[in-house]
């Protein structure tokens, strides 16, 4: 099992809009095998944390972002707002 990590800022006025799009795709990630959370930092608002979690590789999940346009539209958006990803893998042990 991975867990796939992304980090990454969303201004506090985009907030909304982007938990939308986001919770809306919960179905597409899942028919794909893909277990999705995100999570907001309490202490600073606009940080996020979104986990993946799959028996699928890194590299299948970026080229799902990559080919399929509502999932690539999600990312451009962060994109778009001038904040960076952080990716983290990391590989279930026990």
């Amino acid at each position: 099992m991975n867990l796939i990590t992304f980090t990454f800022e969303v201004a506090e006025e985009d907030q909304l809009d982007f938990v939308k799009t986001l919770d809306e795709l919960r179905d597409f990630w899942e028919e794909k095998d893909f277990t999705v959370s995100l999570f907001r930092d309490r202490s600073r608002q606009t940080r996020f944390l979104q986990l993946f979690l799959t028996d699928k590789s890194v590299d299948e999940l970026t080229d799902l972002i990559q080919n399929q346009p509502r999932a690539k539209a999600v990312f451009e958006k962060i994109k778009d707002a001038g904040s960076g990803v952080v990716v983290s893998v990391m590989e279930q042990i026990v």
